[in-house]
């Protein structure tokens, strides 16, 4: 069987003059409407579909589990999770992506969110940490007056650090749904507005992705061609190339 892996890198993030890639930084943003009509993005094959086999609430929480693991900065843990079964919903979800990709055939979508005010709890960890004695009360105050120096300072910091750790969690559902021979991947365009309203998500936190999850009803994976690894490395600064590496 294929792992969720497998499918998961299948996704070209380029499909159409790098207009993804343009969605993905918009997605960032917290009134992420989408008002513009347009058709959905011509890449549904390269989307697994899945098999009709459900996956139970014990097994879906032990892949969980493995994203609650997953390290964050400051252990702020930006990460929250909405499971997603009913077919109404599933629906909706479908209808309100950029791109054609069949979520409604998933048992199981999970939406991840990110916590934009995260940061606000570093007083506790912090105190946490000062208890285990792993720093001294100065160096805890000092830290806490950095860390709301530092995310107070513009909004834009907060976002782009809650989604950064929200998608180390993602990262961490990916290969405990391949561990479980379970197939998904993550999907990033889509109108985050109408998601936000539709499932009561408080404007502090951003969508960060969508995840279907389930069995898959395919065989092999789409092929897919990957850049070389000297194309996607850099020496010391941009530009400058390492020596061949296959």
């Amino acid at each position: 069987m294929r792992s969720s892996l497998d499918y998961s890198s299948s996704r070209a993030f380029t499909t159409k003059s790098g207009s993804d890639i343009s969605n993905m930084r918009e997605n960032t943003s917290s009134n992420n409407s989408h008002t513009t009509k347009t058709a959905p993005l011509g890449v549904g094959p390269m989307f697994p579909r899945f098999s009709a086999q459900d996956i139970d609430d014990d097994f879906l929480a032990r892949v969980i589990d493995a994203a609650r693991l997953a390290p964050a900065e400051w252990n702020l843990q930006t990460w929250r999770w909405i499971v997603v079964r009913n077919d109404g919903a599933k629906k909706y979800l479908e209808a309100a992506t950029s791109i054609k990709v069949p979520l409604c055939s998933a048992p199981v979508i999970l939406i991840c969110l990110a916590d934009t005010l995260a940061w606000k709890a570093a007083p506790q960890y912090l105190q946490e940490m000062i208890a285990n004695r792993k720093i001294t009360e100065e160096e805890g105050r000092e830290a806490l007056r950095q860390v709301r120096e530092y995310y107070s300072s513009s909004p834009e910091i907060a976002k782009r650090t809650a989604l950064a750790n929200a998608f180390v969690a993602v990262h961490q559902i990916l290969l405990g749904a391949s561990e479980s021979n379970l197939v998904s991947y993550w999907v990033t365009e889509f109108d985050e507005a109408k998601i936000k309203n539709h499932f009561h998500i408080p404007d502090h936190f951003l969508v960060a992705s969508l995840l279907p999850m389930g069995y898959s009803e395919e065989t092999s994976a789409p092929a897919v061609s990957k850049l070389p690894l000297r194309a996607l490395i850099y020496k010391e600064k941009f530009g400058e190339t390492i020596g061949p590496t296959h």
